[in-house]
């Protein structure tokens, strides 16, 4: 199960206040063939700077003038194109302000999914909720994002400790296969708030490509000190 992954990661200097929790987990698993790719989207380049220190491949992402969704999606497709060029074998999608178990990579790969991720929960405060959707039911004639109700009413149901098919559960932690990103570039649209993640899994939806959450896997997700108003993030989505 030697399998050659990359643990890459989006990052932005508001995250920086669990940037030490993150990075100490993160050298600390237990796995042994893994590296670390940071893809900066901060404004300038003195955090990129900082995560340069700690040993990690890091590029710096320019702001994209179409606003912060598309600067983020940059981001993504940074990690997945350094993915491609290096030759692994799997990329550990993992948002900064998600803290995964030690042994994260050897249980993920262990299930041999194209994509299989932990679960963790969102939002902040009453509207904080388990980071997945359910199956979609939809014609996949139909091009357009769909929404898909959340697991929140099931929630309790939901942690079987088996591996679970879902619609949608993120990107904060998820293992997805070469194959996979070989196919699936990561993408934003104008005129809408959608983050890449969203669109993620509707273009595996669209390739017949199931997306997994191994439901014994439950990570501390940190992000109570930026996303407290929702409303907010929406205009900076849109550029606002």
């Amino acid at each position: 199960m030697n399998k050659k992954v990359l643990i890459a990661a989006p990052q932005h200097e508001s995250k920086n206040y669990c940037w030490e929790e993150w990075s100490n987990r993160i050298d600390n698993l237990t796995y042994s063939n893994y590296d670390v790719f940071i893809a900066d989207n901060s404004k300038t380049k003195d955090n990129y700077k900082k995560i340069k220190k700690y040993g990690y491949k890091c590029q710096h992402i320019p702001q994209n003038e179409k606003g912060l969704v598309f600067t983020i999606n940059d981001s993504h497709n940074a990690c997945r194109k350094y993915m491609l060029d290096n030759e692994y074998d799997y990329m550990l999608h993992i948002e900064t302000d998600v803290i995964p178990p030690f042994d994260v990579i050897e249980r993920l790969l262990a299930h041999d999914r194209m994509v299989v991720g932990g679960s963790y929960d969102i939002f902040y405060g009453k509207q904080r909720k388990l980071m997945v959707q359910l199956s979609e039911e939809y014609d996949k004639s139909v091009s357009q994002y769909r929404s898909v109700q959340f697991a929140d009413h099931r929630e309790s149901s939901f942690f079987t400790g088996n591996v679970e098919e879902v619609y949608h559960a993120g990107i904060g932690c998820m293992m997805i296969k070469k194959s996979v990103l070989e196919n699936i570039k990561f993408r934003a649209e104008q005129g809408t708030d959608y983050f890449p993640d969203t669109w993620f899994a509707n273009d595996c939806y669209s390739y017949n490509i199931p997306i997994f959450v191994d439901t014994n896997i439950q990570c501390k997700h940190k992000n109570f000190t930026w996303l407290v108003n929702l409303d907010e993030i929406k205009k900076l989505a849109n550029g606002k």
